[in-house]
């Protein structure tokens, strides 16, 4: 060995905790990063889901309303059609153009014919079902970041099927025989506040 040359020698103890130290922090910035993306994705992941849903519940009631007969439209009553227009609310009563309900009664081609006319089914029924943990008051009461959701039930034939769950709101507005059927849900961000949206679908119902 050249008598020039420095003599090899180990790490120093407190060189080794430095070292420990730096390489701590820097794989817990990297967790956090990871950690941040993971929620990140995460929620708009739910997001994305949420808005699939919505809309693939709108195409469902579209195909449903379809064969509606135009002069079995009914909407349920509400306070402000009393007395005029109901006596009481909860009443099937006839529409007024262009107003949105939340419930609505119809019947529908059951596509067998009789007489050179297609026969219609018993009154169908689209309505919204609060859940029970969140009872139709304006409040959040189940912390979920929706207000009032529930179910949109078709109800048929003495049963009720649940078509969609997490329903803000859904409305009905008949336009002659224009029918646009909106539905309104939320879902979470990563950031934790709430992102809601709205889908919208438009049909015509049957003359008859």
């Amino acid at each position: 060995m050249n008598a020039n040359e420095p003599a090899d020698h180990g790490y120093t103890l407190v060189e080794l905790t430095i070292a420990a130290v730096l390489l701590a922090g820097a794989m817990a910035m990297i967790a956090v990063s990871l950690s941040t993306a993971s929620n990140s994705l995460h929620g708009d992941d739910l997001v994305a889901k949420g808005m699939e849903s919505l809309q693939r519940s709108a195409v469902r009631c579209s195909q449903i309303m379809r064969p509606c007969s135009l002069t079995s439209y009914r909407v349920l009553s509400v306070l402000s059609d009393v007395p005029v227009q109901a006596s009481a609310v909860g009443e099937w009563i006839e529409p007024n153009d262009g107003e949105a309900r939340a419930a609505i009664q119809f019947r529908a081609a059951s596509g067998v014919e009789s007489m050179n006319a297609t026969a219609l089914t018993l009154p169908r029924v689209l309505r919204l079902e609060p859940e029970a943990s969140d009872p139709a008051d304006g409040i959040d009461n189940d912390g979920d970041g929706m207000i009032d959701e529930g179910y949109l039930v078709l109800d048929y034939d003495g049963v009720a099927v649940r078509l969609a769950s997490n329903i803000e709101r859904c409305a009905f507005t008949l336009t002659g025989r224009q029918l646009e059927i909106e539905l309104h849900s939320a879902a979470r961000r990563r950031n934790q506040t709430v992102q809601r949206f709205t889908v919208h679908e438009t049909l015509y119902l049957r003359n008859n």
